[in-house]
């Protein structure tokens, strides 16, 4: 049977789902290679004598790196095929964990090899968008989304159990070795799966199809996405959304073990509730929001209000949490405020797809390009503003309250799901006919309008 591989995974999925649940694997990996210098920093700065603000860069520096890939990963998976460089990134991401223990003496061999991890782990979305474009309709594109990036979700769970045994075990070393080999694993797996001649035939074809035209052959109308509205207001909204994710992530163990005073262990187990409870969010978000487009809900009518709920949820639960003294309970909020977050993803996640089947992949590197912003400068400015304060609810809550109420009027008022037009046609290529037989029947000058086009 064509398309029998090794491991026998064609018998069990369609092709498309195969490529799917490997992406989704791909997200697990990358989100424990991702958060386990949360749990392995805190021996670190034991052994090596680091202040709050030092722990914030060190952190932070993962994100130095998955800025610069953003913008290059959205060209390249339009250009060369998602399926190409997310097993790139993977490798690279997978190889800089492994090799972290050998920097790690020194602050700058510790930041540039996190970076190199961040500039790896920088190409997953854009690659992972470009394979849903090419391998899921529009009707389940939100469960497909959901599934696939609810990965994180599972890699917070893996990395938050296997981090602190690992660290009581082995040593905080081992946590970066182990999950290195995984994403090695991982590439083999994906190499076994590009042998299918069934996933060959979706994932090498030149047009998606979702889209006749074919992707990433025109030049890319750069100016048009940068004035067009829309795709501002998703910038705004990816920022806010990971503002809360990377300083949350980044902090969390941290705030367990000061506030409950609890040993690290117990810390990490605490911190698997949030993943647990976006995990369970994940698997709503996606089907319901296809659910009621299927009724005929406005699509965009159903982004905002899934947006809505991953901002205004959150920041309620976080404003209890500030004013509330009972620990339990507060635990029990920032779980709910993590949990609920995960509409997101049938919200923003799914926004790049709708506003342009065909540039989704560089639309959503663009917008990460500034989400990826708040992993540079909120980790490290939680970590000063908690040096300065001791408030949790000051360095942590607050700011994240903020900017979920800001950014919810700015998509509620400017975001959409109607698909754009981004296509900027050359200055000297002539007008189509029909558009100038347009113009002369309108009276209008076409020589003028050719030139203020």
């Amino acid at each position: 049977m064509a398309g029998d591989g090794p491991l026998g995974y064609s018998i069990r999925l369609s092709p498309e789902y195969t490529v799917v649940l490997a992406t989704a694997c791909a997200f697990v990996v990358g989100n424990m290679d991702k958060i386990n210098i949360s749990v392995a920093i805190i021996p670190m700065a034991k052994e090596f004598h680091w202040s709050p603000t030092v722990i914030g860069l060190v952190q932070s520096s993962f994100f130095y790196g998955y800025l610069l890939s953003q913008l290059p990963a959205g060209y390249a998976s339009s250009r060369f095929g998602g399926k190409n460089v997310l097993s790139v990134g993977v490798g690279l991401w997978s190889l800089s964990t492994a090799c972290i223990p050998f920097a790690a003496s020194t602050i700058p061999g510790l930041f540039l090899s996190r970076a190199a991890v961040g500039l790896g782990e920088g190409v997953a979305p854009a690659a992972a968008t470009d394979l849903i474009a090419k391998t899921i309709p529009t009707s389940s594109r939100s469960r497909a989304t959901s599934f696939v990036f609810g990965g994180l979700h599972v890699g917070s769970l893996l990395g938050l159990t296997l981090a602190p045994f690992l660290i009581n075990a082995f040593g905080w070393p081992s946590v970066f070795y182990v999950f290195g080999i995984g994403g090695f694993a991982w590439n083999v797996w994906w190499q076994e799966i590009m042998k299918d001649e069934r996933v060959r035939r979706i994932l090498d074809a030149d047009v998606s199809p979702n889209d006749p035209e074919n992707i990433g052959k025109d030049e890319l109308p750069w100016r048009a996405f940068v004035r067009n509205t829309p795709v501002r207001a998703l910038c705004v909204v990816h920022f806010v959304h990971n503002w809360f994710h990377y300083t949350f992530l980044a902090w969390l163990p941290s705030y367990f073990i000061d506030t409950m005073s609890l040993p690290l262990s117990s810390a990490a187990k605490i911190s698997l509730l949030p993943p647990i409870a976006a995990l369970v969010v994940s698997g709503i978000a996606g089907p319901s929001a296809d659910a009621l487009i299927s009724r005929g809900v406005p699509t965009g009518t159903v982004r905002k209000a899934a947006q809505s709920a991953a901002f205004l949820g959150p920041a309620a639960c976080l404003v209890g949490a500030s004013v509330i003294d009972d620990q339990p309970l507060c635990v029990a909020l920032v779980t709910m405020s993590l949990g609920l977050s995960s509409f997101s993803l049938a919200g923003l996640y799914c926004n790049h797809a709708d506003l342009s089947p065909k540039f989704a992949p560089v639309l959503i590197g663009a917008t990460n390009s500034v989400g990826a912003l708040p992993g540079i400068v909120g980790v490290v400015f939680v970590g000063w503003l908690y040096q300065k304060t001791e408030s949790w609810a000051l360095s942590l809550f607050a700011p994240s309250i903020f900017l979920f109420l800001v950014g919810t009027v700015v998509f509620a008022l400017y975001g959409t799901a109607t698909a754009q037009n981004f296509e900027r046609k050359n200055r000297n290529e002539p007008f189509a006919l029909e558009k100038r037989l347009a113009l002369v029947g309108a009276g209008g000058d076409e020589r003028g309008k050719e030139k203020e086009s």
